[in-house]
């Protein structure tokens, strides 16, 4: 897997300067003046291979949500 790289800050924009393919994860502590990525993403992607990594996480194969067997029961 190649190494995937931290985004640089001259990447960082404001919502109202947002363009496809850019970062949508907010950067700033301030979330009422957020500032996003804005690094490149890829298709079909709203964060960066970097944020991307942070904010996915792939689903456990095999087990159950938790509950699932009491509401199996139910029906």
């Amino acid at each position: 897997m190649p190494e995937i790289r931290e985004p640089f800050s001259q990447t960082h924009t404001t919502l109202l300067k947002l363009q496809a393919r850019q970062c949508r994860f907010i950067v700033s502590e301030d979330q009422s003046k957020a500032i996003f990525c804005g690094s490149e993403t890829q298709e079909g992607s709203s964060w960066c291979p970097w944020h991307r990594r942070l904010v996915y996480t792939k689903p456990l194969v095999g087990r159950a949500m938790p509950g699932a067997a009491s509401r199996a029961k139910l029906g």
